[in-house]
């Protein structure tokens, strides 16, 4: 399988890009409503475990009554298979804004390209859904689309929010004011009657 194609894995998710999005935010809600995260001393190791876990638990809640949605569940993560055509992960993003990992023959069968994945149809496309942080590791920065080669980042594109759904209406321009506005003196200031006696 070679590098998949970008308008077409654009196309075939673009449907599901706002509950991706969902599942990536609330997990990190999850994590921004953990009372113990100050006390830790590994936050960024536990930090990516906990939002990972937050991640896969939401995930399989929102896609496991989808019929265009089959999750893969293994040992230690899971991914999902969209349309039967694009098999994806949910990720941390490193630096270089591709998923963090050990490479593991499973990691390497995976973000390989030239490898096919047991089990899986050689023509299935394999993204990860990557999450990246700000400078300080204490917001969202981006959430994306990757494709990979390895250790690069080949294509991107990021899971924007959605629009508002509702329909703005505009307000009429208030009536104007003929009635001039009233206006009220103020009270000189008092002079300063005492002078030095001679």
């Amino acid at each position: 399988m070679s590098v998949p194609d970008k308008a077409e894995v654009q196309a075939l998710l673009k449907d599901f890009e706002p509950r991706i999005r969902a599942v990536i935010e609330r997990a990190w809600q999850e994590w921004l409503d953990y009372p113990q995260k100050g006390k830790l001393a590994f936050l960024a190791r536990f930090r990516a475990v906990f939002v990972f876990d937050a991640i896969a638990r939401n995930a399989i809640v929102e896609f496991v009554n989808d019929k265009n949605i089959h999750a893969k569940i293994e040992k230690q993560t899971v991914k999902f298979l969209f349309r039967n055509q694009v098999f994806t992960r949910f990720k941390k993003g490193n630096s270089q804004g591709i998923g963090s990992n050990i490479e593991t023959q499973a990691v390497l069968d995976f973000i390989d390209p030239n490898r096919t994945i047991p089990g899986l149809l050689p023509d299935v496309m394999r993204v990860e859904f990557c999450y990246g942080l700000d400078e300080l590791g204490l917001n969202l920065s981006e959430i994306a689309v990757v494709a990979r080669s390895r250790n690069r980042r080949i294509w991107a594109y990021p899971i924007d929010r959605a629009e508002p759904a509702a329909n703005v209406i505009p307000l009429p321009p208030a009536p104007s004011d003929t009635t001039p506005p009233t206006v009220f003196p103020r009270r000189p200031a008092m002079a300063d009657d005492t002078q030095d006696a001679e």
